[in-house]
């Protein structure tokens, strides 16, 4: 298999609206990947005075939520009066193996932000042997 395939695609928070202090959150199992690419994609808000959502990059050896420490803490741009597209692009190999997103909207405004993410590991030790490693939807040749 080409190394360019040894990658899987995965849905880590569906498309959905947060409102006021929400906060979602998805672990990423990163075992066999030397990278990972995170991609967030925000829709406009309704709310013009409307503040982006703390956005932040965890790392743990387990999926124990106390274990998590913070890798990237950052908010969106303050104006989310557009649809924006946010990315981490993260080596694995320097990280523990699990990774987790954490999204918190805002408290003080009336914020209500929609919002998904996937994640692509790629440059895997292994290569993917049926669709369901691959993505939802793809087709193994």
């Amino acid at each position: 298999m080409i190394n360019a395939q040894k990658q899987t695609l995965s849905l880590l928070l569906a498309p959905a609206s947060q409102t006021n202090s929400a906060t979602r959150t998805a672990n990423l199992d990163t075992l066999g990947a030397d990278y990972a690419t995170i991609v967030l994609t925000l829709a406009s808000a309704l709310n013009t005075n409307a503040i982006g959502p703390t956005i932040k990059l965890l790392e743990s050896d387990d999926t124990t939520a106390s274990n998590f420490a913070t890798i990237v803490a950052n908010r969106t741009a303050e104006d989310i009066s557009v649809a924006k597209v946010m990315r981490y692009d993260v080596d694995c190999r320097a990280r523990k193996r699990y990774l987790r997103l954490s999204v918190t909207t805002e408290t003080t405004t009336n914020d209500n932000v929609t919002m998904g993410v996937a994640a692509l590991l790629s440059r895997k030790e292994l290569s993917p042997t049926n669709t369901a490693e691959l993505a939802t939807a793809a087709v193994l040749v």
